[in-house]
């Protein structure tokens, strides 16, 4: 059973993402893993709200790693919940390659990443492991300076894995 996705408050992010709950005669599903992706594609941005026609996961991903200071507004906590934010870097990652994908990537780790950084982000990415070369990377520019020793262990545990 998935808990709610509980917003974490930082100078970095005053957003309020939406969060919906879990009910007992709802299935547990378990939205962050590589096959839930693929098959719900409600995390694709909305295209249309700025003006543009809707884009294809695969269209949305390889325009993203193409130029990723074009897209930087739809991996932000403002607009959207966290939880179709974080599908969104997800499926970058999945598709990004090193050394290619470098500031792609390190977006990703400054940016989203780090904002959602928490034991139940960690609990998602428990799905992804091993990671990949690209995973570590993204996750290796989230700054973990300011994070409880706890959690700091806890990332630096399953990038070693």
């Amino acid at each position: 059973m998935l808990s709610k996705w509980k917003a974490k408050v930082t100078k970095k992010n005053r957003s309020n993402p939406r969060s919906g709950s879990h009910t007992a005669d709802a299935p547990a599903v378990k939205p962050f893993t590589r096959s839930a992706l693929a098959s719900d594609l409600t995390w694709l941005p909305d295209m249309m709200a700025v003006g543009k026609p809707p884009v294809t996961a695969e269209a949305y991903v390889q325009a993203y790693l193409a130029d990723p200071g074009e897209w930087y507004w739809s991996t932000i906590l403002l607009h959207d919940s966290r939880e179709s934010v974080l599908k969104r870097v997800l499926a970058i990652v999945e598709q990004a390659r090193l050394p290619d994908h470098e500031k792609a990537l390190g977006q990703m780790g400054a940016g989203p990443l780090e904002d959602m950084m928490s034991d139940e982000l960690l609990d998602h990415l428990q799905h992804w492991l091993p990671f990949t070369p690209a995973m570590r990377y993204a996750l290796g520019q989230v700054r973990m300076s300011s994070e409880p020793p706890a959690l700091q262990q806890r990332l630096k545990a399953m990038l070693t894995r």
